[in-house]
């Protein structure tokens, strides 16, 4: 069986949650049992009962039907990290909830796809990143990378940062989220070049995006066979 894992980024922005929900229509089609996951998520609320965007998308394309606080413990109405969030709102943030909530969602779903926020080293707490938290969710990571230049730099990075954690690292995905840019075939040499690692799939930019085409057309630039998900 398919273990679960995380989907973090290099930067903002980047196509996380474009991807996981790509991943999680995927798997849902070929009748896995997926749940999702974003444990913090921020920006501006529309009411008090607002769910985050990127929590709605995850919620609508694997089609769970669980509770939003357990899918999105942590809902801050700043767009910032959780750390300067509870800082500004005189919030406490409780990682074991974040880890109760995970654990709870594991045992009613076969996979759950976790999705960060922001980078890997996006801060929760003074000395706690979500590098740390995916650590200590014991899974494996996917990262999004975006392609307008200095992605490589910000990929060196990332990487460096999940080889000094000893993070279990399946391989990167690229979004070209720039018209400009690095061209993506040139991208994906650079990063199995600079890293030996594998780039799962190059998604071309889009003039006229939609995560309605995104998810339809993911799987034809994503190796979806190799993904880790054939042997579920």
């Amino acid at each position: 069986m398919m273990n679960s894992f995380f989907v973090t980024g290099t930067d903002t922005d980047v196509g996380k949650t474009c991807v996981s929900a790509s991943i999680s229509k995927h798997l849902r089609d070929i009748d896995v049992d997926v749940g999702v996951m974003k444990p913090f998520a921020s920006g501006y609320k529309a009411t008090p009962d607002s769910v985050s965007k990127d929590v709605e998308i995850l919620m609508k394309y694997s089609g769970v039907k669980d509770p939003v606080d357990l899918v999105n413990p942590y809902y801050f109405e700043i767009p910032t990290s959780p750390y300067d969030a509870s800082k500004q709102l005189n919030l406490e943030i409780d990682i074991s909830k974040v880890i109760e909530s995970y654990k709870q969602l594991a045992s009613i779903h076969d996979v759950v796809i976790v999705e960060g926020i922001g980078g890997i080293m996006t801060p929760i707490s003074k000395n706690y990143f979500v590098s740390d938290l995916i650590s200590d969710l014991q899974l494996s990571s996917f990262i999004v990378t975006g392609s307008k230049i200095g992605a490589v730099n910000h990929f060196m990075l990332t990487y460096e940062h999940v080889r000094q954690k000893n993070l279990n690292l399946k391989g990167f995905l690229v979004n070209q989220n720039v018209s400009d840019g690095y061209e993506l075939t040139n991208l994906k040499h650079q990063i199995f070049g600079l890293t030996g690692r594998k780039v799962f799939g190059a998604i071309p930019y889009n003039h006229s995006f939609t995560i309605e085409s995104y998810v339809e057309n993911f799987p034809n630039f994503v190796d979806m066979s190799n993904l880790g998900l054939e042997n579920i």
